[in-house]
């Protein structure tokens, strides 16, 4: 089931609708934040809570000692809650004994796992779903998160407009609790006096926009001009990005411009807002960058995001040198047509 529709059953039926063994999974950690503390809410009062609830990453617990987690019974209340984070850590060893400790949980106790990614065609993995109710937390496509935001801010009491919802997301990408941090900040601003908020304001509120930067750092290798791309990752390093979601959000930038590409190829260029689920904005700036581009530029820049990709995941070198090299390699690609890496 869908994250949202586990927490909209919480909401309606309460502690009646907490499975015994949940697993969420996925990359959006809105989903499994909120659904772990709405769960808090509803299992515990405050001094309960301390003495039954356990919050355990995988990776630190010897997997013959999570029986002594989930085999106690609760203390001084009827429920006992457990959360074994990362999943996908444990060795084949210890999926053995996570497997045998699990089926052996004391009555009362209520287990909640968590995974980024699931294998589906690995045993361990098809035996847990068996066992757990599996919630899903997918991040949202760019429609279903501009939905989101009118719902959430409505809850909130805030009037937002159609117009600043797509600015938003443009801005600050759909990770729900980046977007939920700005409708707080939001509300604070306006306070109870103020009702309406200038475009001028809202833009000022949101302050530096990573998807924004990331099209500028796209403009510098496009242009040649390397120097200024890394300008703008510093800047982005600087306020706290990580250097894997940074080259994330830049692969995905590279793959909107292939789709473009295509789509103009195709002679269905009047298709890429809605093929790409973009501001017309965002279109036109897609389809002006793409009609610069040969399909080899593109694929290139691709392959060299995804050598970049396997080198931060493997630790092979240091981020911040590997992210200056992708932005230098993507000048000389997007510069010089015949040239391969």
């Amino acid at each position: 089931m869908k994250a949202e529709e586990f927490i909209f059953k919480l909401e309606k039926k309460g502690k009646e609708a907490i499975p015994q063994k949940i697993l969420f999974w996925g990359e959006e950690e809105y989903w499994l934040n909120t659904g772990i503390s709405m769960i808090k809410q509803l299992l515990f009062t405050v001094d309960e809570e301390q003495f039954n609830r356990v919050d355990l990453d995988l990776k630190s617990v010897e997997g013959e000692n999570i029986i002594d987690w989930v085999g106690t019974p609760p203390l001084f209340g009827s429920n006992r809650l457990v959360i074994l984070r990362g999943l996908e850590n444990l060795n084949s060893a210890q999926e053995t004994s996570f497997l045998k400790s699990i089926e052996r949980a004391a009555d009362g106790v209520i287990i909640i796992i968590t995974a980024r990614h699931l294998d589906r065609r690995k045993k361990f993995i098809k035996k847990v779903l068996e066992l757990f109710t599996e919630i899903q937390c997918s991040p949202l496509k760019a429609f279903e998160a501009r939905k989101w935001v009118m719902a959430e801010a409505k809850k909130i009491g805030l009037n937002l407009s159609m117009e600043k919802a797509n600015y938003l997301i443009e801005i600050k990408g759909t990770s729900l609790s980046n977007l939920k941090n700005e409708l707080i900040k939001m509300q604070t601003f306006m306070g109870e006096d103020k009702q309406r908020i200038s475009s001028e304001e809202w833009e000022s509120l949101l302050g530096e926009a990573s998807e924004a930067n990331i099209f500028q750092m796209m403009d510098g290798a496009l242009e040649g001009k390397p120097g200024e791309a890394i300008i703008l990752l510093k800047r982005l390093l600087a306020a706290g990005e990580p250097e894997i979601k940074i080259l994330a959000m830049l692969g995905g930038q590279i793959r909107r411009l292939m789709i473009a590409w295509i789509l103009i190829e195709q002679g269905r260029e009047n298709d890429l807002q809605k093929e790409l689920a973009c501001h017309p904005y965002m279109a036109k700036k897609l389809r002006a960058k793409a009609q610069g581009l040969t399909y080899q530029q593109l694929r290139l820049a691709h392959q060299r995001v995804l050598r970049a990709d396997y080198k931060l995941k493997t630790g092979a070198v240091d981020p911040q040198i590997e992210m200056e090299m992708v932005l230098l390699d993507l000048g000389i690609v997007f510069t010089e047509r015949e040239r391969v890496l």
